[in-house]
This record gives C-alpha cells, sequence and structure tokens, in this order.
C-alpha cells in the first residue's frame, strides 16, 4: 500500500508495501508512528519502508521496517517500533541511511558475474559449503550510494564467513571482510556487517527421537572441582589424567537420532557437522552412551551438543521465548573442531565452529554459550545484532556467565565467581574476560569490541545478582529485540529495561525490579531515562473500552488512542493537583502536545469520565 502524504505537513511522498510478506495487525499503528516522525527520522521522498518482520513476545510485539529505494533494500536500515502488550508504543529504534540517494537499482552486471568476480577477489580454498548473493543499495564509508551484489561465502578449508561488496554498475571490488564473530579478537575490530538473507526456515526433522548419556565438563574442570589452573588441571596438550576424568559429569541427553541403529548428536535444537577443517567426523555410534575422555575427540563434540541444547531449550521451553536460527531449519549447527585447529571460535549464520589451540573450546561451557550467545542477539533481531561498543561481544559473555554462575560453584568473594572462560581462559594461554570490570561507560570505552563488551556484561550480572537468573535473561532477551545493528550498549540497556517495564505484573516482574535495573544500569553510566511502573498491569479502560496513551515517558507528541465517537477534553494536571494543560481531541486517534510542560509526572485525564492515566514528560 502506497501512502500520499503530500497534503501532510511533512510534504513528501513517504511509501510503505506489503512485499515483506509479514502481516500484523499492529501494522497501520506502526506506520502512522512512522509518519508522524518522519522529520525526525530523516526520511526523504524517494524512501520507503517494508514491512520485514513482526515479532510477538512477552513484552509485546515488535515490527521492523525495511528501508527501501525502488523496490531495494538498503543495506542495514530498517526502523524498529514496539508496542507494549497494551497496543502502545514504548519503544522505537532505528539504523536508516538518511543520505542514501535515489539512484538507478537496475544492474549492469548479472548476480552470476558478481559471483564470480567474489570468489576470484576471495580465493577461499576448499569446497564451498554456503554462499549468499543479493541485491542492496549501499551506503559506503565515503558516504556514496551505490547498487551492489552482496556476496557471502564459506569453505571447508578457509576459516570464517566472507562478505564481498561487488559494485552492481561496473563489477569493481567495493569491501572484503570477514564477518564472522570470534570469542576473542586478534585485533579487536568490529566483525560488521552481520546480516544473513534468508528465507523463512523449514523446519528440520530428526528420523527418530532417542534419549542417551554422555560425559561433559559442566561447565569445566575448574569450576567444577573448585581448583585453580595447574598441576592436574592443565590442558596438556589433550591428555587426560585421574583428576580431569574425575571432573566430568555423567549427564543424560534428552535428544539423539537414531537411524539406521545408528546414533547421532542431533536434535530439535542442535546437529553436529562438518563445516570446516580439519576432519574429525560426526561421532556416530551403535550405542547411545557416548562416554569420552577428554582426550578423544568425541568429548568436545558431546560437550558443545549438550550445552547448546540445554540452553536452548531453557529459552524456548522453560522461558517460553522462540529463538532459533533463521536457517539450517532452525537448528543450531555446530562444528567441535574446525578454524584448522586454530585457538579461537565463532558464530556466523546458524553455526558454531570451535578451536582446538590451547584448551580446546568445545571443553569449555563458557566458550560454547557465549558463541551461541551471539546466535541468539542474532536471532532475537532478525539479523540486526550490533556490535557498537562490543554490544553483542558483552551480550555472548553475560549468557555464557549467567548460564554457568547458575550452578552455584563459586563463592561471591572467589575471584573465579566473575570470570569467563574458568578453563579456556585465565591461564599462560589468554587472559579471559570478567563481569567484574570497573570502566564505566562511555569514559571506559577502549574501542576494542571484546574488551568494551564487558561493560555490558558487568552491568547485567549486577542486576542478575539482585533480581535473579530468569528475570534477567527474560529481560535481556526481550530487549535485545527491540535493537537494530546500530545500537550502542546506552540504548540496549534502554531497551532491557522498558521490556521489562512491559512486563511488570507478567513473569514475576515488579516496580522494584525496575528500580534495580535503573540503579545499576545509572551506576554503569547509562544515561536513562525517567518513567513510570504501576505494579498492577491491566489496561486503561474507559466505559469499558480500551484507551492507550504512549509514549510513556514523552517528550513533546502524546498519542491518544480511544474508541470515541466524538470529540473529548483532555485535562493534563501536576502532581499538585493543578491544571497545566486542557484541550480537545477527535475521534479514534489524536495527539496533544506536551513539550511545554516541564519534566516530571502528570496525570492526564478525561473530561466527564473516570478515565485517568500517569505520564513522564521527559
Amino acid at each position: 500500500m502506497k501512502l500520499n502524504l503530500s497534503c501532510l505537513s511533512i510534504g513528501f511522498l513517504l511509501a510503505f508495501s506489503g512485499v515483506g510478506a509479514q502481516q500484523s495487525q499492529l501494522e497501520s499503528a506502526a506506520k502512522r508512528w512512522i509518519i508522524q516522525n518522519s522529520n525526525e527520522l530523516g526520511l526523504k521522498s524517494h524512501h520507503d519502508t517494508d514491512l520485514n518482520f513482526s515479532r510477538k513476545g512477552s513484552a509485546g510485539e515488535t515490527l521492523r521496517f525495511q528501508q527501501m529505494i525502488q523496490g531495494v533494500p538498503v543495506f542495514q536500515s530498517e526502523i524498529v517500533v514496539h508496542f507494549n502488550n497494551k497496543g502502545a508504543v514504548t519503544y522505537t529504534s532505528e539504523s536508516l541511511q538518511k543520505e542514501a540517494a535515489n539512484i538507478s537499482v537496475t544492474p549492469a552486471l548479472s548476480a552470476q558475474t558478481a559471483m564470480q568476480t567474489a570468489k576470484t577477489a576471495l580465493n577461499l580454498q576448499g569446497q564451498i559449503t554456503d554462499e549468499q548473493n543479493k541485491l542492496y543499495v549501499l551506503q559506503t564509508e565515503n558516504n556514496e550510494t551505490k547498487l551492489v551484489y552482496r556476496v557471502v561465502l564459506s569453505s571447508f578449508d578457509t576459516p570464517g564467513n566472507w562478505e564481498a561488496m561487488i559494485d552492481a554498475q561496473n563489477g569493481n571490488v567495493i569491501s572484503i571482510k570477514d564477518i564472522a564473530i570470534y570469542y576473542h579478537g586478534k585485533d579487536g575490530h568490529d566483525h560488521g556487517n552481520h546480516r544473513h538473507d534468508h528465507e523463512p526456515p523449514i523446519k528440520s526433522t530428526v528420523n527418530t527421537v532417542a534419549t542417551g548419556t554422555g560425559y561433559i565438563f559442566n561447565p569445566d574442570p575448574l569450576s567444577q572441582t573448585g581448583s585453580n589452573y595447574g598441576g592436574q588441571y592443565t590442558d596438556g596438550n589433550d591428555a587426560t589424567n585421574a583428576s580431569l576424568d574425575a571432573a566430568r559429569t555423567l549427564v543424560d541427553i534428552p535428544e539423539l537420532e537414531l537411524a539406521g541403529g545408528m546414533y547421532k548428536l542431533k536434535g530439535t535444537y542442535a546437529e553436529i557437522k562438518e563445516l570446516e577443517a580439519p576432519t574429525t567426523g560426526l561421532f556416530t555410534q551403535a550405542s547411545n552412551a557416548f562416554l569420552f575422555n577428554r582426550n578423544e575427540q568425541g568429548f568436545e563434540a558431546v560437550n558443545a551438543y549438550w550445552h547448546v541444547d540445554k540452553s536452548m531449550r531453557y529459552i524456548n521451553e522453560t522461558l517460553g521465548i522462540e529463538c532459533l536460527p533463521m536457517t539450517n531449519g532452525g537448528v543450531v549447527w555446530f562444528d567441535p573442531h574446525g578454524l584448522g585447529g586454530d585457538d579461537n571460535s565463532y558464530y556466523t549464520n546458524g553455526r558454531l565452529v570451535f578451536g582446538e589451540g590451547g584448551v580446546d573450546d568445545a571443553e569449555d561451557a563458557d566458550v560454547i554459550i557465549h558463541e551461541l550467545g551471539h546466535g541468539i542477539h542474532d536471532w532475537m533481531t532478525n539479523g540486526s545484532l550490533s556490535q557498537v561498543n562490543g554490544l553483542s561481544e558483552g551480550s555472548g559473555d553475560y549468557w555464557a556467565q549467567s548460564y554457568s554462575r547458575d550452578l552455584n560453584q563459586w563463592e561471591e568473594s572467589d575471584p573465579q565467581y566473575q570470570w569467563v572462560f574458568n578453563w579456556d581462559g585465565h591461564n599462560p594461554f589468554w587472559q579471559g574476560r570478567t563481569t567484574g570490570y570497573n570502566a564505566t561507560y562511555p569514559g571506559g570505552l577502549t574501542g576494542q569490541i571484546h574488551t568494551d563488551g564487558q561493560i555490558w556484561a558487568t552491568s547485567l550480572m549486577r542486576i542478575w545478582d539482585r533480581i535473579g537468573r530468569e528475570k534477567t535473561d527474560r529481560a535481556f532477551l526481550e530487549g535485545l529485540a527491540l535493537t537494530n545493528s546500530s545500537t550502542n550498549q546506552q540504548n540496549a540497556a534502554r531497551a532491557v529495561r522498558q521490556a521489562a517495564l512491559d512486563m511488570v505484573g507478567q513473569f514475576g516482574f515488579t516496580c522494584a525490579d525496575i528500580i534495580v535495573m535503573t540503579e545499576e544500569f545509572t551506576q554503569t553510566g547509562y544515561n536513562m531515562p525517567a518513567y513510570d511502573c504501576e505494579d498492577m498491569a491491566v489496561n486503561d479502560l474507559l466505559n469499558g473500552k480500551i484507551a492507550s496513551v504512549y509514549p510513556n515517558p514523552v517528550s513533546d507528541k502524546l498519542n491518544i488512542v480511544m474508541d470515541f465517537k466524538k470529540p473529548e477534553t483532555v485535562i493534563v494536571m501536576d502532581m499538585t493537583g493543578r491544571k497545566v494543560l486542557e484541550t480537545q481531541i477527535g475521534s479514534n486517534k489524536s495527539f496533544i502536545n506536551v513539550g511545554n510542560l516541564s519534566k516530571g509526572v502528570y496525570v492526564l485525564s478525561i473530561k466527564g469520565t473516570s478515565f485517568t492515566h500517569k505520564f513522564v514528560k521527559e
């Protein structure tokens, strides 16, 4: 549907299209919000927006609109509009390319030629294991608008996930980069552009579901035994000993695939794959007992499978939050031995790949769950993961720490209580990371994403210690779902708190939890806006009809949605009872301008009714 807005004060044409195949009952309300805020958003007459994705979650419904130019998507550019469960807009974010010009979107280069150009430029070794090729409008680092083919390739013998931007008019290679997200960096740079082009996943199937048992580290041998790295508790070139064997835990494996009398590490949430060299096999066997020592390659396979499966079951079944890869039929693919044996691991495109240098990465649940955390960030945002201020690194560290700390193996006075990667790091191989990081935002930012992410993870874990795992995890996940590819730590904190606010009265959330979040986020240095919280999460009712008032807090335009058939009088009073505003509103939808009011808390009422609504002017 095209909306001609020339008769409105914004004075340009803003287009909406239903091409994205997503539908939502709140789409019209979201479009109205975009229209009303189009000047502030910086949208121009040739900028269109398509509803690309909608998600219903515990905190409400989130709609994502893709910026388009003549039907071609603008790379990493969207508007996010979130409604709470009352249907009010409570959070918005955008990553728009405001300077994107109205260029020709007819390519001179074919997609096949662009693919071959990318393959030549990248020179990947071995079999190509994944390839993508899609036409985009790209705003370059030099602020030029270009039509490009974005080619993404992975191969068996070249670690990583490689992106090439090819000019669709002249065939020039604009940029090349590895967009895989590594759990510790050699250069600390932002491996950005982590966008994957995908169709809705066809759900993967398992032939016959079976159960089994296996040995794992839960989460690692040092935490399990309360030991320090050294003596019997060293990597020793992957050798085992009696102490390390005793540190294993025998666990039930809730789901295996049984096909042709053979058991495979494959289930609803995870599946082992050979994605990269070295080739070590899939460890399919005739027994459902996967009883390996750590000097056997099968140990890392079982360890990774069990921990990924457990975390995914916790999100999707315990919390009831749908969070699945957008590829691979909704299943996490993992390779326990990749990167040519190097000491690193990464996430990309629904895949986890673990290296073997130093301590084998898939022996440490913190590494496994950290990389899964990148995936969770990716899936909750429909591919709009952000590494601004190391946001995704901090999110991965938080998810790993939340998972491990729940086992209650360290005392708060132990330094290991705050450590991330207790077994893989904090040893001669590398220093690991911590959620006891003392730097604050924004002055403590270093520009190194793995270092800076510790600020975000530390802040979240302080909240975790005060309100508990499930509420913090739920707010974290629902909050991430409101963010976009350019979200920084401060805006992520606002999103997480807003998600919690939208769940007050559900899942155990109270206004006391919001106070805790505000205190801890503010202590970290994040500038948190004023808010209003009521412990009873009920709809505002007027004569049996729902009336929504949003946003809250508000800076200027306060929207009022109600089922009235005639004009009504709105009265606004301050907390002393003094009337500060009286104005008329129309039927169905209208707004009042509160921009001239001083900052503070106010009460809105409809004259001649019992309806009242408290709001915060910021």
